[in-house]
């Protein structure tokens, strides 16, 4: 009896902790809730970068984080509870330990992990804070246009490992160029090629700060036409993307205009589910 009521509070939490799982509004509070409390820790950190915050403020910043690792932490700990009661990890012999590598329980643990680095160790080292920042990717879980950027970067690696291949070749063969034209006239600017990097991502990218220019006929030749070409190396990638964006759209709008609202995308593993799975999903809970 104990094993049965302990199994059906554990279905009933992992309703209430996957997002858009159930239109109830236990469900529907705890993503509103999870989703505030994410924002108002991104807002902190925003705030704690200003410099002479009066002394007040870093009080009520430390109540926000102190409640966040707490909250957090609680949440992480549900999810691992939670993760036998998930169909797509049903196929392992330890689905909790399966849970812990996927990409948000790594970004999940990443959250809360500085805090208790710095608690146990008596440290604080900026870079930990930084981490804290992957509160903000919690966000995924519960914004349908963020997921869809996921599935058109999955969609688009391959294409776009060959476009940063391509561009990263180009800016190589550029700052050799460039290193044995301008180097002799310029040594402390193009006097090797990693300096010559420098120069050749700011004309690459067509952002011209001009801290760095060619002084040479043949440097300042070599210069231009580095930077029109520029113009179509950058815009490969975003070409990319844009062609995926649209893809991914048109197999929503191809689903019958009764079940295009009700397409959601897993947490887990980014496929889509319909309705049908849902309410069946919702079923299997009650």
């Amino acid at each position: 009896m104990k094993t049965e009521t302990k199994e059906t509070l554990r279905k009933k939490f992992f309703k209430y902790l996957e997002p858009w799982s159930s239109d109830e509004r236990v469900s529907i509070f705890v993503d509103g809730l999870v989703t505030a409390v994410i924002l108002i820790n991104i807002a902190a950190l925003t705030i704690e970068t200003i410099p002479d915050l009066p002394k007040a403020y870093y009080r009520y910043l430390l109540k926000i984080e102190i409640f966040s690792i707490v909250f957090f932490t609680v949440e992480y700990v549900l999810r691992i509870w939670v993760a036998q009661e998930n169909k797509s990890l049903s196929g392992f012999k330890f689905p909790r330990l399966r849970y812990l590598v996927t990409p948000f329980a790594v970004i999940d643990l990443l959250a809360i992990l500085p805090f208790y680095i710095m608690v146990v160790f008596s440290i604080n080292v900026k870079v930990l804070l930084i981490l804290r920042l992957f509160r903000l990717l919690k966000l995924v879980r519960y914004f349908k246009a963020l997921r869809l950027m996921i599935n058109v970067f999955k969609a688009k690696s391959q294409e776009l490992m060959i476009a940063v291949f391509f561009t990263l070749s180009i800016l190589l063969f550029i700052s050799f160029l460039m290193h044995y034209v301008e180097g002799p006239h310029q040594p402390d600017v193009f006097g090797s090629v990693p300096e010559t990097l420098w120069w050749g991502i700011i004309t690459l990218t067509t952002v011209g700060y001009g801290d760095v220019v060619p002084v040479t006929a043949l440097g300042k030749f070599f210069g231009g036409c580095i930077a029109i070409l520029g113009i179509g190396i950058f815009a490969l990638p975003a070409g990319i993307l844009a062609s995926g964006f649209s893809e991914e759209l048109k197999k929503m709008t191809s689903l019958d205009p009764e079940d295009r609202d009700c397409v959601l995308l897993c947490p887990h593993c980014g496929g889509k589910i319909y309705e049908e799975q849902i309410e069946e999903h919702i079923h299997d809970n009650d």
